[in-house]
């Protein structure tokens, strides 16, 4: 694919790139630092790109993958961050609280991929089922069939290894 084949092909969905990174990441320079990685990435891979049948949900999930990678790694920086800012006592309650984002967060990561995409854009961006499809590839109802697979098995994850009865923390 030569240049000119790619911005024909790839600058029509400019504008919904941005706003799919705008609506994630709820900050213009973040969401354009986003799109400017989405379209490095695809112009590294626009060999591939003549073989995409939907082009332009290619182009939305590129970002919103990179998106939320962004949001994961400002997650990480923000939580080590704290750590080194928090001081050596803490209460019992804010240690159980460490405690049961990290079984939560361990039950996120051990979610298949695809449950755990749409889990995130659910729980974290609050998405709708059919702005995760577009954004994903997907149908709307395989995506609400992925989260509801992926809440259950994070429900029973939790009742195995914490004090949760399936409604709440006891």
């Amino acid at each position: 694919m030569t240049e000119k084949e790619f911005k024909e092909a790839v600058l029509p969905h400019h504008s919904m790139m941005l706003a799919e990174a705008m609506r994630l990441l709820k900050n213009r320079d973040e969401a354009l630092d986003c799109l400017q990685d989405a379209v490095t990435s695809l112009w590294k891979s626009r060999i591939e790109l003549a073989k995409v049948s939907n082009l332009k949900a290619y182009c939305i999930r590129t970002v919103s993958n990179r998106a939320l990678e962004m949001i994961r790694q400002r997650h990480v920086s923000y939580s080590e961050y704290g750590k080194d800012l928090q001081s050596d006592v803490k209460s019992d309650s804010a240690i159980e609280r460490s405690e049961n984002a990290a079984i939560l967060k361990k039950a996120i990561k051990l979610l298949p991929e695809n449950e755990r995409k749409v889990v995130l854009m659910k729980a974290i961006n609050g998405m709708s089922s059919d702005d995760i499809a577009d954004a994903i590839g997907l149908t709307s109802n395989n995506v609400r069939v992925l989260l509801y697979r992926g809440r259950k098995r994070i429900k029973d994850y939790l009742k195995k290894n914490m004090d949760y009865d399936g409604k709440g923390f006891k």
